[in-house]
């Protein structure tokens, strides 16, 4: 199964959508990134195994503000 890092930026919209995605059964944990571009700060990410369509659309549907979505 693929992995994906998905950018929210907050640890709220993070936990927001973690708590949501595994409601709806997926295999998800958040981890803090840093951007590496010095003072662009710190932010949260969603990791998620699995199809990204499906829950790329709970999420913003549920109002989860995503910044970028990668593939790991």
């Amino acid at each position: 199964m693929k992995r994906y890092i998905i950018s929210t930026g907050t640890v709220t919209y993070a936990i927001k959508g973690r708590d949501l995605l595994r409601q709806k059964g997926y295999n998800v944990k958040i981890e803090r990134i840093t951007s590496g571009k010095g003072s662009a700060g710190c932010g949260y990410s969603i990791i998620l195994t699995g199809d990204i369509a499906p829950a790329e659309k709970l999420l913003r549907d549920a109002g989860v503000k995503i910044l970028e979505i990668n593939e790991k």
